[in-house]
């Protein structure tokens, strides 16, 4: 039986954020961190819970401009802050083990999050940015077209976003990540990324100092669209990745070197 709590939590600087925790009775929990423009009410955030609540409790939240949270999204000048504050709290609750999975700008944020804390056990990071200020943004490209008509098709459910001035100075993840020693970390990247290329992700694996593995999926979306892609592949790459680094019952192989995945229809 799923125990679901909602409540709220504060930031170090006064934002206030809304959370549902999903109750298993697992020993190890995951936070899910969405990015840019998607709250926790995202048909693909509630997506990625239902697979990990398959082996793990879960925190989900709503970053500072999104959703039921106060704020003004920062673009990942303050939003580690949100981040360390619902780590925080999952530690609070008294489980063996905590990891996260971080999406986009989500992503970068647990980037910048952890290399402060250092009290994550492992990590899941999906087009993840190296840095904010080489995000792409092709808008020309079909897979934009796809990205609107998957928000007109969900009546732009859990999107949209408050957002404050992008100029505020912020830490780059590719600077931080060095800093990430000893949590291993998963890198999954789609080629068909129109808003961050694949790129980064390369980037960021090659200064992750510590145990790390990269997948890069052909043909892959950007980020929580890889989930509805291939929900099935995803759902394996997410077990099977937290079984051999937030439980250790997985494969050890799983943890090392790099992937591509075959290819989707289109």
């Amino acid at each position: 039986m799923t125990k679901k709590i909602s409540g709220t939590l504060r930031t170090k600087d006064n934002v206030t954020l809304a959370y549902e925790h999903r109750k298993r009775g697992f020993p190890e929990v995951v936070v899910v961190c969405p990015g840019f423009f998607n709250s926790k009410k995202n048909r693909w955030m509630r997506e990625t819970v239902e697979i990990l609540n398959e082996s793990y409790d879960t925190v989900i939240f709503d970053f500072r401009g999104h959703g039921e949270s106060s704020g003004r999204f920062t673009w990942s000048a303050k939003e580690h802050y949100d981040v360390e504050s619902v780590l925080d709290y999952a530690h609070s609750c008294g489980y063996k083990a905590v990891g996260i999975l971080g999406y986009s700008l989500g992503a970068a944020a647990s980037i910048n999050a952890v290399s402060r804390t250092q009290n994550v056990k492992s990590m899941i990071l999906i087009s993840g940015p190296f840095s904010f200020w080489q995000i792409n943004y092709h808008f020309w490209e079909p897979a934009m077209l796809s990205d609107l008509k998957d928000n007109i098709e969900c009546d732009w459910e859990g999107k949209g976003a408050r957002v404050d001035n992008v100029f505020i100075p912020k830490p780059k993840p590719v600077t931080q990540i060095k800093y990430i020693k000893h949590t291993p970390i998963f890198f999954i990247h789609g080629t068909r990324d129109w808003i961050i290329k694949d790129y980064h992700s390369q980037k960021l694996y090659e200064a992750a100092p510590g145990r790390k593995r990269i997948e890069i999926i052909s043909e892959g979306l950007h980020a929580e669209r890889m989930v509805q892609q291939d929900t099935a592949r995803m759902r394996k790459l997410f077990l099977d990745w937290f079984a051999a680094t937030l439980d250790g019952g997985g494969d050890k192989n799983m943890t090392e070197g790099r992937g591509t995945t075959a290819r989707y229809a289109r």
